[in-house]
């Protein structure tokens, strides 16, 4: 497509822009795939300083570092989950005493 002027082709290049709804430039740039950014304010500077330290240990930076914590605390169920999936079971519920007969009997 040939532009007359330049101010046509800035004029063109704004609409489009607000049609696809980029804001900024680095929105332009990154794909869907890059996750989104995580901002943590106010961390106690204790906490920020073991999180460095422990993030030279392993030679990373404390983005990376963080993030690969992160990742493998969701990757855990929570305590919440865990004990969700007993209920998770087909029957009736299992009363206290049974529970505990079954216990003794699997350290027999």
């Amino acid at each position: 497509m040939a532009y007359r002027t330049w101010l046509e082709f800035i004029s063109q290049m704004r609409m489009a822009r607000k049609s696809i709804k980029l804001d900024c430039m680095h929105c332009a740039c990154y794909n869907a795939s890059v996750g989104r950014p995580l901002q943590i304010r106010n961390v106690p500077e204790p906490v920020l300083e073991t999180l460095r330290e422990r993030a030279d240990e392993v030679h990373m930076s404390l983005a990376a570092y963080v993030l690969e914590v992160l990742t493998q605390h969701v990757a855990t169920k929570s305590m919440n989950q865990v004990l969700a999936g007993p209920r998770l079971r087909h029957g009736r519920p299992l009363a206290n005493r049974e529970i505990l007969d079954l216990i003794s009997r699997g350290r027999r």
